[in-house]
């Protein structure tokens, strides 16, 4: 026991980034849980990471099977650490065979004299063959903490950023942390009406600002082009025959 050293766990910040970064590659990362009610340290897996200022401390989402059952659960960095294989020294040591055996079953089919005589009780492996198990479905919980409840999974968030570049607007959008449209083209005009709708004035005056440089160069330049074009078009002039 004096050999065993307690096991660091927790996710930093770069932690956390990382394994944003995995999903958002299409991967899915494993972690360790850990506290008193997963005495095992499952393993599982990463299937979501939200906002904590939207979604509280426990806002990574993870796919685990706890007695058998396959569930999503929410958890704070600090109760998680990177990694799926458990840490031998962070393993609690074994309960006494004796506490684990479960007492014998007896059928309705079985008549009380056909049973088989009763072990003494005198003896410690007797006595604790008679006091039944505790379920195992129930997973056991540390003094003063409840019963983690499942979190409901909410739908991954959309976010979109029209962004201007030189005269031309794009449009670029993420769900959830997965990139679905980048730098798509917008017309000028559209990003207006989309300005006019959301009705700030400070958007407004940027949008027009830009709108109407870009207008007023595309004006300045096919004023030149016709110019020129004027000018082509008298010197094809001169060389026409009479």
């Amino acid at each position: 026991m004096a050999a065993r050293q307690a096991r660091t766990v927790g996710l930093t910040d770069q932690d956390v980034q990382r394994l944003r970064d995995q999903l958002a590659d299409g991967k899915r990362p494993r972690v360790q849980l850990s506290g008193s009610q997963f005495a095992a340290a499952p393993s599982a897996a990463v299937v979501r990471i939200g906002d904590p200022a939207v979604d509280g401390s426990d806002y990574l989402t993870v796919r685990v099977k706890v007695n058998g059952v396959l569930d999503e659960l929410a958890f704070a960095p600090a109760e998680l650490q990177l990694g799926g294989r458990r840490t031998p020294a962070a393993e609690p040591v074994a309960a006494p065979r004796a506490t684990r055996r479960k007492a014998p079953r007896a059928t309705a089919a079985t008549p009380p004299a056909a049973r088989a005589p009763a072990v003494p009780v005198a003896t410690p492996m007797a006595a604790s063959a008679l006091v039944p198990e505790p379920a195992a479905a129930v997973p056991p919980s540390s003094p003063g903490r409840h019963p983690r409840r499942r979190k409901p999974t909410s739908a991954a968030t959309v976010s979109f950023t029209v962004a201007s570049s030189g005269d031309s607007w794009t449009v670029s959008a993420n769900r959830g942390a997965k990139g679905i449209v980048k730098h798509a083209p917008v017309q000028p005009g559209v990003v207006t009406a989309l300005a006019e709708l959301l009705g700030q004035p400070a958007l407004l005056d940027a949008v027009a600002e830009i709108n109407q440089t870009a207008l007023s160069q595309a004006q300045a330049r096919a004023d030149e082009l016709r110019a020129e074009l004027h000018r082509l078009e008298a010197v094809l002039a001169t060389h026409r025959t009479p």
